[in-house]
């Protein structure tokens, strides 16, 4: 077997153990981890030359008091600063270094190098969660991902498996790539002829898909969905389990960090894959918030050596959980609750992140929505009707609208027929485009 598949395979054995670690020696363990990526960036890496000053004492030692002096990386620095940030040389043993784009759901699309340790580590943290959910490797499962023409319906693209290569059963799989131009149509056609047990693409696309295979009366049952690109609510999750008869498997990830987090299989919440990555939630000020309250999600990815991101905003707003009842010891994520393009603002400076009650689409009789801020206190619900006939209590969703965000906001309704994607595909709930047109971007 190549040195590749052995490093992977002892890394995932690790997971199956130190998901059952003690806080104390899962911090510990980061801290190990965290030390050599610090001593490898400020080494190598221009950008960090000085910026680490704060940890790094007169010995060489690195005092963690002081983790939270670290000015947080932004997508604006990984664009001004796109070579400073590249490693002039390489840990040993960490793999060639290959570059990817982001889809820009957050804004303009950025560049990311990663190394072969960034892969091993991503793998090695997803086979964990399908462990998690019994998900059987030997099945046949489809992606709907990418722009590779050979993805083309109706054939689509055979990867061969999508299991660890040491598992017996995981050589019988296969992955079959299907081009995200593939009309909704088409995938359902597309499943059924594959007899795919196993489905992956955004949460929305899902749940679309799930009254389009209901409004027809067809026969399409799925072990799992697997949700990407997007956060899975208990609409989307609802419809899946009663048309599909499928669990949803949401993951929470990027390409600048990786496997970030997966769902527990039995408790509430998503676990941190804590021996990948460092997840801080921090207030505006880059302080730690207390637990339970909202803030941003700040990450730092261990084995992320071609290009170091330490305490990088991931452009999301989450909140941590309560310490899980499964037995494992790996920390939570309550719920994330959005990008932080969709913080709304106030005339008066007040800023707030937060999500509408679902009881707003229930008295406006909506499948689907999108909540933008159109000007300084404008906003939009553009929503999908559950049918023509369908009738708003708009009264209401004004009413909980003001008292989750501002008493004094203006609301208009638009109905609409669909909820567009972004180029890459993406869903999003809550957008504000007001800042985007002050900006001027």
């Amino acid at each position: 077997m190549s040195q590749p598949r052995d490093l992977q395979h002892e890394f995932y054995d690790m997971l199956m153990e130190s998901q059952y670690w003690l806080p104390e020696t899962m911090r510990a363990y980061q801290r190990s981890q965290l030390a050599q990526l610090l001593r490898h960036a400020r080494a190598n890496v221009p950008f960090y030359e000085k910026r680490l000053d704060p940890v790094f004492t007169a010995s060489g030692d690195i005092d963690w008091d002081r983790w939270e002096e670290l000015p947080i990386v932004t997508r604006h620095d990984m664009s001004a600063h796109r070579d400073e940030m590249l490693a002039r040389e390489m840990p040993k043993g960490h793999g060639a270094a290959g570059t990817i784009s982001s889809s820009g759901s957050t804004g303009r699309p950025i560049q990311i190098t990663s190394n072969r340790l960034t892969v091993l580590a991503a793998n090695a943290n997803r086979w964990r969660a399908h462990r998690w959910h019994d998900l059987d490797w030997s099945a046949t499962y489809t992606a709907r991902a990418g722009s590779d023409e050979r993805a083309n319906y109706p054939d689509g693209l055979v990867r061969g498996p999508w299991g660890p290569p040491w598992d017996p059963s995981a050589r019988l799989g296969r992955v079959i790539e299907l081009h995200s131009n593939a009309s909704m149509e088409q995938n359902i056609e597309f499943l059924q002829r594959t007899a795919s047990r196993y489905y992956s693409t955004g949460p929305k696309t899902l749940h679309v898909m799930a009254l389009e295979v209901e409004r027809r009366g067809l026969d399409l049952k799925l072990h799992y969905v697997l949700a990407h690109g997007g956060h899975a609510d208990d609409q989307d999750k609802a419809a899946c389990l009663r048309v599909f008869g499928a669990r949803t498997l949401e993951h929470y990830s990027s390409k600048e960090a990786g496997q970030i987090a997966y769902p527990c299989p039995t408790g509430n919440g998503m676990h941190i894959n804590a021996e990948s990555v460092l997840v801080e939630i921090v207030d505006a000020d880059g302080r730690a918030v207390p637990r339970g309250e909202s803030g941003r999600v700040i990450v730092t990815p261990f084995v992320s050596t071609a290009q170091p991101l330490i305490r990088y905003d991931q452009g999301d707003i989450a909140r941590f959980g309560s310490p899980c009842q499964c037995g494992r010891h790996l920390q939570t994520i309550a719920a994330v609750e959005g990008r932080s393009i969709a913080i709304f603002t106030h005339p008066d400076g007040r800023r707030i992140a937060t999500m509408l009650s679902e009881k707003a689409r229930s008295a406006l009789q909506a499948t689907f929505w999108q909540i933008a801020q159109v000007g300084p206190l404008e906003f939009e619900i553009r929503y999908v009707p559950q049918s023509p006939q369908a009738t708003a209590d708009e009264a209401v969703a004004i009413a909980m609208f003001r008292d989750s965000f501002f008493s004094d906001a203006q609301v208009r309704f638009v109905r609409v027929r669909d909820i567009p994607l972004t180029a890459a595909g993406k869903f999003i709930e809550y957008i504000n485009e007001w800042s985007s047109i002050e900006a001027g971007t």
